[in-house]
């Protein structure tokens, strides 16, 4: 069901809230907080209600205005311009089918209601429990520092989205702060287990001389699947492009005994080759869907170390200071 409210109040949303809801969410695990546009905002909302399947909670979407050049079209579905009401507030409360596991808020401010869209959400933040935000589309350069990422102890960004993958992750790195985090980096999770899985042992002997990873120009989670490596293996790991190719096509790990190859074999299975001369073995590893990375980010809740380390030597790579360095340096110094 979704109740639609025009010109309103945050009173008349609580109000009706509890009349649609019939509750206070005191079941809700969490409230997740999901700053987008207006193109973005279903597909980000089909992500919110599969994960909160799995953690129930409420979900505030704040829908950004158009821009200038859009202000003489329709502002909200009943017609509303912006010559008309300079600043407002648009609604929608979504229950049942139409929420996932949870009660759903839609928020549209316009005009000078869009200056301050924390202050529109605090009275719908759930008592006693974590606060997430999530970009889904445009992201801010440092999200701890962003209206909305201040309500949050998890920040969720996600680069895969952006024109340029790799210099949007490039752009986030300065303005890191612990409990940020990046779908790049999840959308890895299953690469970074099978890679470790398969190499550990030689990685842990040192008898790795040279890796390589293969995959889409500009992809995000290549980008940091190559300086995870480079820490982990101490080597250098060369980056090979395969134009057309949608993420990681393969890892290869050269040693004097031969090459281990891990490789995309479809859409839903990896092959790793070794050098010993056995059968190659097919592992599960279907391609992560927005639904399944949000689903961890969600159960995790707490900073993520190694992504820190990660971005701080990525950062440096592209030759940026991250703040992340500072955060680490005085985690070690109070221990």
């Amino acid at each position: 069901m979704i109740t639609t409210l025009t010109a309103t109040t945050t009173d008349r949303i609580v109000s009706e809230l509890l009349a649609v809801e019939g509750g206070s969410g005191s079941s809700r695990v969490l409230t997740l907080v999901i700053s987008t546009d207006a193109v973005g905002l279903e597909e980000a909302l089909e992500a919110a209600h599969g994960a909160s399947r799995d953690h129930p909670c409420r979900v505030i979407a704040v829908v950004a205005p158009p821009g200038r050049e859009d202000a003489s079209g329709p502002r909200s579905r009943d017609g509303h311009v912006s010559a008309e009401l300079p600043g407002h507030l648009d609604a929608e409360i979504r229950v049942g089918h139409d929420a996932g596991a949870g009660e759903t808020l839609v928020l549209r401010p316009w005009g000078e209601a869009a200056e301050h869209t924390d202050t529109l959400v605090v009275p719908f933040l759930l008592p006693d429990v974590p606060v997430v935000t999530w970009w889904p589309t445009t992201m801010p350069s440092c999200p701890a520092q962003d209206p909305l990422g201040q309500l949050a102890g998890t920040r969720i960004t996600n680069t895969p989205a952006q024109p340029d993958p790799v210099a949007a992750l490039a752009a986030l790195a300065p303005g890191y702060t612990r409990g940020d985090i990046d779908l790049a980096w999840t959308r890895m999770t299953l690469w970074r287990a099978i890679v470790a899985a398969t190499l550990g042992p030689v990685l842990r002997d040192h008898q790795v001389s040279r890796v390589a990873v293969a995959g889409e120009p500009s992809n995000a989670s290549m980008a940091l699947m190559i300086r995870w490596l480079r820490l982990q293996a101490s080597v250098e790991v060369e980056r090979v492009d395969v134009p057309g190719f949608s993420g990681i096509s393969q890892v290869a790990a050269h040693t004097e005994a031969g090459t281990y190859l891990i490789e995309r074999a479809d859409q839903e299975r990896v092959r790793i080759t070794r050098p010993d001369g056995s059968a190659p073995q097919i592992v599960t590893m279907p391609r992560r869907e927005p639904v399944t990375t949000m689903n961890e980010e969600l159960r995790r809740l707490t900073p993520d170390l190694v992504f820190e380390e990660v971005l701080v030597a990525f950062a440096a790579d592209h030759g940026c200071h991250c703040l992340g360095q500072e955060t680490a340096q005085a985690s070690q110094a109070s221990q």
